[in-house]
């Protein structure tokens, strides 16, 4: 399923990121805050975290979720699903391949047992003022790229300004209320913002830095395959467009010894085979021909691992609980179609996905049903609205639908038989009173004459035993839903170019949400070609409560406007939520060891693997059975 963070580059400037120093020089170190003639307060740190204090103090040796034990060497074989085209995750042309982040390092770097810090890398130091509306970093004088040249501000502010000019349109858009970036010293960049924003000082500093003498004479808008400079722990050492890359650590990587990097991204290979399809992938893995393996069907977990390899101990099955903040897996609607405007139409639709029958008969009552774009936060509405909601929302009150003011949304709840008809009986009742009607099984819209035929876009064949049920539900209401499977690229492609009437999407949960928030769902992103505002939302409310998130100056503000939000978003039916699971499953061949101590929010760098490492002593015994 695709995310809403559709590279790991963009993710690295929209969800809290991850690294060291603490001096404002190479030579002076500063003391912890300096108070200025205008009361403001200047912060100098080896960390960033703008809710609170981070975890780790300047001289930590390691983070707790890494192993001493942990030794550099060897080689994981892991695999994608879909293609790639281009080598460059950064703009919307083409395909990109995964696991950018391999290659591209950020100013600083973030730890898996806090959701909201980062720690210096590339970035020894940061500044900051207690108002919010300036960063600043001064970068290790060490550090260079992949080919020996240094790292310096004026690459940092070339990343800045490429990013936002001729990158996907998701950076303009996260990086709207950056003033100025300034080049201070070879080795000092500083951004003034355009007003107080706590949440934008993380996404800068989550920055990837590209190297400007590589890139400033390319066009950086077109595909390549050509291998770039890289700033990383690896470089690319081989690839075959749209089958497979092979990244290799860099052995005297000026940042290897970093305490960051101390027990994180131990192999000296990582091999990344492509896959169109994953059932394809997971015959594959079986064969051995992948090392690791992340389960997302939940039948393939329960009826799919009675083989040989599991039983005696080759295969390893691991059951781990998720204690990440959950996202929105959903069903989308294009706001761009006609017929999807009317929000009558997009709730029958809801009402006749019958989740509790599809949890039962198909994924082995593994899921629970996902209820919030703040699943499991608080920042899920409950109830009825506070007073703090209630003074957020009022303004808008002629535009917003009633349910908003009453209880939290919560999805219609069948039985589980597959005969769902008191929701379809409700659904129905909902079509009549906005003005539909039914001729020969077809419903007609209010106008009479519009058949309600929609197409359904999915991309994984696999989606099909889940899809058709609810289709035959939405035949019953006389909606005619044509499920279309195309390939990723023709999917990716049409999804930015919003050229579907219903598809299939992940939104990436925050654990604490941001300026994300203004680039899913804002008015001026419906307007931006290939923004990250698929279902093309242009809603007064919206624009205001996601501008009060990142303005929040406190958590109980901040917590009001997203429950708020919520609100808005559940009851509008801009999407038909889906399900969650509370545990992630993962297969590997059995000659890796890992940490004791597992990461507590960190699966997003290749589901945790990034602190396990090569057992030589495993593999030979692997190998001779």
């Amino acid at each position: 399923m695709f995310s809403i963070l559709r590279f790991s580059s963009l993710a690295f400037c929209l969800t809290a990121s991850f690294t060291l120093g603490v001096q404002a020089s190479s030579d002076a170190p500063l003391p912890a805050s300096q108070p200025t003639a205008v009361s403001e307060v200047i912060i100098h740190s080896h960390a960033l975290n703008v809710y609170g204090q981070p975890k780790y103090a300047a001289n930590f040796e390691r983070f707790d979720y890494t192993s001493p034990k942990a030794v550099k060497g060897g080689r994981i074989k892991l695999a994608e699903i879909g293609t790639f085209d281009t080598t460059n995750p950064y703009t919307t042309k083409g395909v990109a391949i995964r696991n950018a982040g391999l290659v591209h390092g950020s100013l600083m770097t973030g730890s898996g047992d806090e959701p909201s810090t980062l720690y210096a890398h590339i970035a020894q130091q940061v500044s900051y003022s207690d108002q919010f509306d300036w960063i600043s970093f001064t970068l290790n004088e060490k550090a260079v790229f992949s080919d020996g040249k240094p790292v310096t501000a004026h690459d940092v502010k070339f990343t800045f300004d490429v990013l936002t000019t001729k990158g996907d349109p998701a950076y303009k858009l996260a990086f709207q209320d950056v003033a100025s970036v300034d080049v201070l010293k070879d080795n000092h960049v500083k951004f003034t913002l355009k007003q107080k924003n706590r949440d934008l000082l993380s996404s800068i500093a989550s920055l990837p830095v590209l190297a400007k003498h590589y890139w400033q004479d390319r066009d950086f808008e077109k595909t390549t395959l050509d291998v770039p400079v890289s700033s990383g722990l690896y470089s690319i050492a081989k690839l075959e467009a749209g089958r497979f890359v092979t990244y290799k650590r860099n052995p005297t990587y000026w940042a290897r010894d970093l305490n960051v990097n101390n027990g994180v991204y131990n192999f000296d290979e990582v091999h990344v085979d492509y896959y169109r399809d994953t059932e394809v992938a997971f015959e594959a893995f079986k064969a051995n021909s992948y090392d690791y393996h992340f389960e997302l069907t939940s039948k393939t977990w329960a009826t799919g691992y009675d083989i040989s390899a599991v039983k005696n101990g080759d295969i390893q099955k691991l059951l781990i609980d998720d204690k990440r903040v959950q996202g929105m897996q959903a069903t989308i609607f294009n706001l761009r179609q006609p017929l999807l405007q009317d929000i009558h139409l997009r709730q029958a639709i809801s009402m006749a996905f019958d989740f509790e029958w599809t949890n039962k008969n198909i994924f082995y009552n593994a899921y629970t049903r996902t209820q919030s774009f703040f699943q499991n936060t608080p920042y899920q509405a409950q109830g009825k609205p506070s007073p703090a909601e209630l003074a957020l929302l009022n303004p808008f009150k002629d535009i917003l639908p009633k349910a908003v003011f009453g209880d939290a949304f919560v999805a219609p709840v069948t039985d589980g038989s597959g005969n769902n008809r008191t929701v379809l009986r409700q659904a129905k009742k909902l079509l009549t009173s906005a003005g539909y009607t039914i001729k020969q099984g077809q419903l007609y819209a209010p106008d009479g004459k519009t058949p309600i035929v929609l197409e359904m876009m999915e991309r994984q064949k696999s989606l099909n035993r889940i899809i058709n049920p609810w289709i035959a539900n939405l035949k019953r209401l006389g909606i005619i839903v044509n499920l279309r499977f195309i390939d990723q690229t023709q999917w990716i492609n049409r999804l930015q170019d919003y050229d579907f009437e219903m598809a299939s999407l992940v939104y990436s949960g925050r654990d604490i949400p941001g300026n994300e928030q203004i680039i899913y769902w804002g008015s001026e992103s419906a307007d931006t070609p290939k923004s990250s505002n698929y279902i093309g939302i242009k809603n007064k409310a919206v624009d205001s409560l996601t501008r009060t998130i990142v303005d929040a100056s406190d958590e109980e503000n901040r917590i009001a406007a997203a429950r708020a939000l919520d609100r808005v978003l559940m009851h509008s039916h801009y999407v038909v939520p889906k399900y969650y699971g509370e545990h992630h499953r993962i297969a590997f061949w059995n000659k890796f060891s890992r940490p004791k101590t597992p990461t507590t929010y960190d699966f997003r760098h290749e589901y945790g693997i990034h602190t396990w490492w090569f057992d030589e002593a495993k593999a030979k015994k692997l190998n001779k059975q």
